[in-house]
């Protein structure tokens, strides 16, 4: 490692940071595609996050909030995202718990999703559409009884007969 490298591996940490935001574990991995050497990649790393340009938990809540905005996610699929990141498993979980705090909780978070759905499709009036906005809603994240629960009315109305 000459004198140089560490400076170059900043430099382009700051140029790639100058374009968007990125996690720690993001942007190692890019300078090291960029062949910086290890030790160059984590002082440089360690210097954006020293002077506050990475911040894996207001990544984590930006990211978050982008993707209710765009479409509702459970927290197994906003986890996934997130870990996908780099985010290791206690801050995605702390950020996810945060995230879902500041829109009203993970099932209003449902709700809106579900909204969403019966609003591009309609009502679910059959079993069909039924399964078919359960299955939407799973594969979304949310959990089964979390899903069930969202759909009762409807389930309730079709074992009735109605």
């Amino acid at each position: 490692m000459t004198a140089a490298a560490p400076r170059a591996a900043l430099a382009d940490a700051l140029a790639l940071l100058g374009r968007r935001d990125f996690t720690e574990a993001a942007l190692r991995e890019r300078l090291l595609t960029r062949d910086h050497d290890e030790a160059s990649v984590e002082h440089a790393v360690a210097k954006c996050v020293g002077y506050g340009y990475i911040d894996d938990h207001a990544w984590g809540l930006a990211r978050a909030t982008e993707l209710f905005r765009r479409r509702p996610l459970g927290r197994a699929a906003l986890l996934h995202d997130l870990r996908r990141y780099g985010l290791t498993p206690t801050m995605a979980e702390q950020v996810a718990d945060e995230a879902y705090a500041g829109h009203g909780g993970e099932r209003a978070v449902l709700a809106d999703a579900l909204q969403r759905w019966v609003a591009g499709k309609g009502t679910p009036a059959d079993w069909r559409s039924i399964r078919s906005c359960s299955g939407h809603l799973q594969r979304r994240g949310f959990a089964a009884g979390d899903i069930q629960a969202a759909l009762s009315p409807w389930l309730d109305e079709l074992a009735a007969g109605g």
